[in-house]
């Protein structure tokens, strides 16, 4: 069975192109995009700000602010109910955006890790019966 053929009709002739042809064209035109993630950049920004929020929540309670709003870029803070702000590492405010770079989200995560655990330590002093359950 012969290869699968496109022609492409032009004045001086037909061009042939080979199935196989096609695929490498593909290939070199996106592997590239895809090996620097930049299809899954909105992916990642998501994702931090899942965590932010998640973050923000949490700092909110443990601070007696009320429930967490948003996060504002411009001054880097965690927006309370309170209404109260508290301050985010610098590193995850760039020029009035979130950056998401792998650094700052694992830095995120730490952070949510270290809120957690105050959430923890809190339940353990005030409510010993809370964790026995």
């Amino acid at each position: 069975m012969p290869p699968l053929q496109v022609s492409y009709a032009r004045k001086r002739g037909t061009l042939r192109i080979s199935k196989m042809q096609l695929v490498v064209f593909a290939v070199v035109l996106i592997l590239p995009a895809l090996q620097s993630e930049g299809f899954l950049s909105g992916t990642e920004l998501r994702d931090c700000m899942e965590i932010l929020a998640d973050c923000g929540e949490i700092k909110c309670l443990l601070e007696g602010s009320g429930n967490f709003r948003n996060v504002d870029p411009y001054s880097c803070t965690i927006m309370c109910e309170g209404p109260t702000w508290h301050s985010l590492p610098r590193e995850i405010c760039s020029g009035g955006e979130i950056t998401c770079s792998p650094s700052v989200r694992e830095g995120l995560l730490n952070l949510r890790h270290k809120l957690t655990r105050g959430i923890s330590k809190v339940l353990s002093e005030r409510c010993p019966s809370f964790l026995q359950n």
